[in-house]
């Protein structure tokens, strides 16, 4: 299942540059390659540079902070042995940038497990001390 959601129209990313935009609290690279459009997590996993600021050619981006470069087509960092971002696919109609949001809509359910968890480990510690007070002579 899919979930694309309009993010800019298409005259809003300029050809061979990017533009950053908020999915789900989500900073995503949008790009208009030489080939179409590409959207990818926008933050470098070297030093966090914004990618959306880089030099882009053909299929790649190079961020703007140390010169990673970024394959759009795979997320993969090509001159370094880093993690890859993510990439999502992107479909075009009637002038509007969508972008396939469906990776990004299960991390509210992740929070809500964390929050979950926070408040089990909360309780826990609350039980260790078995709510004793301490004496004082």
């Amino acid at each position: 299942m899919s979930n694309f959601v309009e993010v800019c129209a298409e005259d809003d990313v300029p050809h061979l540059e990017g533009r950053r935009v908020v999915i789900n609290g989500f900073y995503v690279g949008i790009f208009n390659t030489e080939e179409g459009f590409y959207a990818i997590g926008e933050v470098c996993p070297h030093m966090g540079g914004p990618l959306a600021d880089g030099d882009v050619a053909a299929t790649t981006v190079s961020c703007p902070l140390h010169a990673r470069k970024i394959e759009m087509k795979t997320g993969e960092v090509e001159n370094d042995d880093l993690s890859r971002v993510l990439t999502f696919p992107v479909k075009v109609e009637e002038g509007k940038i969508l972008v396939d949001a469906e990776i990004l809509d299960t991390q509210p359910e992740m929070e809500e497990e964390e929050d979950q968890e926070d408040q089990e480990e909360e309780h826990e510690e609350g039980e260790d001390d078995g709510g004793e007070e301490e004496a004082v002579a």
